[in-house]
């Protein structure tokens, strides 16, 4: 009941806060909406709630979305919120609310100007921080191809604060004013050009602390006959100050407070290009670079003196590129065929910035903690494709082979190199209209080498082979039938073993199938089934003689059997039943039963409950969840629709124990495992979209 208020309160509150805006208006403003995050709704003012059901998590959602113009005067406002509560013990409910709100008002002053106020509002209760931001200013268009933005307003943020002893941190409001700006250019394109460049810029000086945040983007694609050129830069700078109200810097000096603040900068950059180019009639060249760097700055503000923090820096860059010839066309033909080249690097360093502030010792220890997160990254790589058909019979490929170094200093023990083969081929035969059959193998070869001697004893050779052939049959128009099936064998081989150290090396094989099938009635209803079987087998292999001590078997049946039925005003409903059953070897099964007395009696405890033991053997758990399951769509006036889906599980835990029991309470405990553990587990979920 608190959270359908929550949401009933959210939602009117939306509502009353659009009602003002319901008279504005410009259809030409739907560009500009776009640029601010906001999405137009073009079927008019729409309200979308929902909620879920998960086993230990309720979910409430709900979304207001309006958009009016009425004269001149334009008006969009998007609520969106999002309450979980979270079932722990003892029956308590766990709460975590989030609500975002984005609202924007234009009025065209002219053919170059127009009048403008935004704002946005982000509130999180676990967290406790509600941070909001308002704007007015003007949009200038000197050119059809040129539009700016500059706007200013209000920011206040309010979040815990510094707090004294144990008690929570009180809630601290910073207010301040704010300031953005957005430019957009974008020329009228050519018969070979296309560009478009823009960019947004808000800052905020809600003192003691500070905030900005900048966004560029540009992209210019050149087309002429069939050669494509296509780049795109992006650059972002941001900054976010917050409280360090857990950090021992704010403790109370003098009868105060200190306001310890901590400062995190970061500057982002990518830049991209792709190439396609024709060379001869339908063999193509495709190319691509891609380059980036990421640099992010802590720092500590306000910190009482003598106080030891560690600022940093971090730094990641890459650089990667691909090369690639075809033949053909990608998606179309018969014949396609295409072998391309990727190499790339990446680095990424971390560095302490205000080691002259701070003891030798703590600079070595600091320094050396961050030094083993460094690392140096190069890959090299092959990859190919191919199609090709010949009547009824197509045939396909796709493999690829890379290598990977993985460098990082001496401290840091995850030094490596990965050589990574795959491969993938495929058949399929149309043996008539009806009919086809297909074949696919899959395998894999995957060698880890770790280069530090302290983890070599870890180098593996993980080899994997997969079969799946399939048959689709569909006897008539109405009726549709697929069987599938499925080999896997995993073979995982370690390099070498030490003295001590015992042969890890693991088999894994499976055997599985799959039937999905539907039929659709004359008179509407249609029957759709599924089900599959599957058997795990997992073992100690012995490589050499390619033989394998087995030690679990995983066994795993489901199946789901629905009748669907569709009115002729657009309602559509199903109904049916789903079964799952899994059957698994469990080393230490835990087995709680009743003591009871020689006259069949329970004995009481001090508190009066019954008197239980547990005992611990090996043994096979079997997990069986069956139930009913349903769901509707429900077209309504106006466009508005709602859904329901729901499932029920009845879940039953049994257990099977292996070896020798107590002879007074073997029957006793054979007993109390086979019957297990019930539970019903009631699942549900419910969305509805309202169209004002």
């Amino acid at each position: 009941m608190r959270a359908f208020l929550r949401i009933a309160f959210c939602i009117g509150g939306v509502v009353l806060a659009g009602l003002p805006a319901l008279f504005v208006a410009s259809s030409a403003q739907a560009q500009v909406l776009e640029q601010a995050g906001l999405q137009a709704p073009r079927e008019g003012p729409r309200i979308e709630t929902g909620f879920e059901r998960d086993i230990n998590r309720y979910r409430w959602t709900a979304r207001t979305l309006l958009f009016e113009e009425v004269g001149k005067w334009t008006a969009t406002v998007d609520n969106r919120f999002q309450s979980d509560a979270f079932a722990l013990f003892g029956g308590r409910l766990s709460f975590r609310d989030e609500n975002i709100l984005r609202w924007r008002i234009d009025r065209p002053l002219g053919t170059r100007w127009a009048a403008q106020a935004r704002g946005r509002s982000h509130w999180y209760t676990q967290s406790r921080v509600f941070s909001q931001e308002v704007y007015s200013g003007a949009l200038f268009q000197p050119k059809r191809s040129l539009r700016i933005e500059p706007a200013a307003g209000l920011a206040w943020d309010r979040r815990p604060g510094i707090g004294t002893g144990t008690a929570e941190p009180p809630l601290r409001m910073d207010i301040g004013p704010a300031y953005a700006l957005g430019v957009t250019w974008s020329p009228a394109s050519t018969d070979a050009y296309r560009i478009r460049v823009a960019g947004d810029a808000a800052y905020q000086f809600i003192d003691p602390r500070r905030g900005r945040a900048l966004h560029l983007r540009g992209d210019a694609v050149r087309t002429l006959d069939r050669l494509r050129i296509a780049t795109n830069a992006q650059y972002s700078n941001y900054r976010r100050d917050a409280y360090q109200a857990a950090s021992f810097l704010n403790r109370t000096t003098e009868n105060r407070v200190s306001e310890t603040v901590e400062a995190t900068a970061g500057d982002t950059l990518l830049v991209s290009m792709e190439i396609e180019a024709p060379i001869y009639r339908s063999i193509r060249l495709t190319g691509s670079l891609n380059a980036g760097t990421n640099q992010r700055r802590i720092r500590t503000l306000g910190a009482p003196e003598n106080a030891i923090f560690f600022d940093t820096a971090f730094n990641r860059r890459l650089l990667d590129g691909q090369i690639g010839i075809g033949y053909g066309a990608q998606n179309a033909g018969r014949f396609m065929a295409s072998l391309s080249v990727r190499t790339g690097a990446e680095t990424e360093r971390r560095r302490l910035t205000n080691r002259e502030d701070l003891p030798r010792t703590q600079v070595a220890q600091k320094t050396n903690l961050l030094q083993q997160a460094d690392y140096d990254q190069g890959l090299f790589a092959l990859h190919a494709r191919g199609r090709a058909g010949f009547g009824r019979l197509t045939a396909t490929f796709d493999g690829s082979s890379s290598i990977l170094r993985h460098d990082t200093p001496e401290a840091n023990l995850d030094d490596r190199d990965e050589v990574y083969h795959t491969g993938e081929m495929g058949m399929r035969v149309a043996i008539n209209r009806r009919a086809s059959a297909e074949m696919r193998l899959l395998g894999t070869w995957y060698h880890t080498v770790y280069l530090n001697a302290a983890r070599s004893v870890e180098n593996n050779i993980r080899r994997s082979l997969r079969l799946r052939p399939a048959f689709s049959w569909t006897p008539g128009e109405r009726t549709r039938l697929r069987m599938g099936t499925e080999i896997r064998a995993t073979y995982t081989v370690h390099d070498f073993t030490t003295p001590n150290r015992s042969a890890v090396d693991q088999s894994a094989r499976e055997l599985r199938y799959e039937l999905d099938g539907e039929h659709r009635f004359r008179s509407g209803p249609a029957l759709y089934a599924d089900g599959s079987f599957s058997e795990l087998r997992l073992g100690n292999l012995l490589w050499d003689r390619f033989a394998e001590i087995p030690f679990d078997t995983l066994r795993t049946y489901s199946a789901r059997l629905r009748l669907q039925v569709r009115t002729r005003k657009g309602v559509t409903a199903s109904i049916g039943a789903r079964l799952f059953i899994r059957s698994d070897f469990e080393r230490a099964a835990t087995v709680r039963y009743d003591i009871r007395n020689e006259d069949g009696t329970r004995p009481l405890d001090a508190a009066g409950k019954p008197v239980t033991a547990s005992i611990v053997r090996p043994g096979r758990t079997i997990i069986e969840q069956a139930g009913p399951i349903c769901s509707i769509s429900w077209p309504m006036p106006n466009r508005s629709t709602l859904r329901l889906n729901g499932w029920l599980n009845v879940q039953h835990i049994r257990r099977r124990l292996y070896g020798a029991l107590p002879e007074a309470r073997a029957n006793d405990i054979r007993q109390a495992a086979w019957s297990g553990d019930r539970k019903i587990i009631p699942n549900i979920s419910m969305t509805a979209s309202w169209r004002l």
